[in-house]
């Protein structure tokens, strides 16, 4: 009995100390808000002062003045997809950041005929080290490109179709599509320029397309004039709140883990769980007196 005992409580403290572990350690998943290593946004975060939501119906009815930005790694609902509509018909800045995800069902919901291609964009010659990493340094006259000389993408792609938006910037006439991704350019490939960030007025709002979520990431945003640029979204209204969509992202298994943490404490903190967890502890701590007692019991 005592070896049992023992092993429970052994059992229960290390389930304890991961529970706390889970809890308190940072996440790092791609593109989390909280997320303070290199691939999570919590600079991004900090110094647009954004309030990531996990829900459409968590933006404001009027949602003039703010901008959202979304990275869709997951796919989007039909509701959501009119949420977003009408996000931007009411006055929003919707941002979308996308290479490989989901982005072309919001252009597609919206009207637009712009389309992400989900091909990666590599430049030998205009890149920040290698050609993965493309440099960008052709610029319209759009206030979305002032103060800015060049920005730097990390695994991108380029849109297409362009005719119904305004394109801000080009990659350079060196740079091409990899569609068989075998890293080399072949003849059946698109070479540059290539557009890789538009944007359209429609309605009250606008919808900007920028090809590249990872300009975003920690370990991006500080090189070149990446900062600068996405600031400069904001320059297209008179912006006074960021929101950043954090339901789309792929979750990772700490995500998940920290999600049923959080159901539990909901659980334990609502006043039955309370009151359920309060007569467990009772009933354990007077359980040794009730064998006492039984024992005293038993031997008169």
């Amino acid at each position: 009995m005592k070896t049992g005992k023992l092993l429970l409580t052994i059992m229960l403290i290390i389930v304890l100390s991961m529970a706390i572990l889970i809890w308190f350690f940072p996440a790092n998943g791609n593109f989390r808000a909280e997320n303070p290593f290199w691939n999570g946004i919590s600079e991004f975060n900090s110094q647009m002062n954004a309030e990531p939501i996990e829900s459409f119906s968590d933006l404001p009815s009027d949602p003039d003045g703010t901008t959202l930005f979304i990275i869709p790694y997951e796919p989007f609902s039909e509701a959501e997809l009119t949420q977003l509509r009408s996000y931007v018909s009411n006055g929003g800045i919707l941002t979308v950041l996308d290479d490989y995800g989901y982005g072309n069902q919001i252009l597609s919901a919206i009207g637009l005929n712009l389309r992400f291609i989900d091909k990666p964009l590599l430049d030998p010659l205009f890149d920040y080290k290698n050609k993965w990493l493309p440099e960008i340094t052709e610029f319209t006259n759009t206030p979305i490109a002032k103060n800015v000389s060049s920005i730097v993408f990390n695994h991108a792609s380029s849109l297409n179709t362009t005719t119904d938006v305004t394109v801000v910037a080009y990659s350079s006439k060196f740079s091409f599509l990899d569609l068989n991704a075998d890293g080399s350019w072949d003849t059946d490939e698109s070479t540059g320029p290539l557009p890789v960030a538009a944007y359209a007025k429609l309605d009250q709002g606008y919808l900007v397309a920028i090809s590249d979520p990872s300009i975003l990431i920690n370990g991006m945003i500080g090189i070149s004039d990446n900062q600068q640029f996405i600031q400069n979204v904001l320059s297209l209204k008179d912006v006074n709140q960021v929101f950043v969509d954090q339901t789309h992202l792929p979750k990772v298994p700490l995500d998940g883990a920290k999600e049923i943490l959080a159901s539990v404490y909901g659980i334990a903190a609502s006043p039955l769980g309370a009151l359920s967890l309060i007569a467990v502890i009772l009933v354990l701590s007077l359980k040794p007196i009730w064998r006492i007692d039984g024992e005293n019991g038993s031997r008169q």
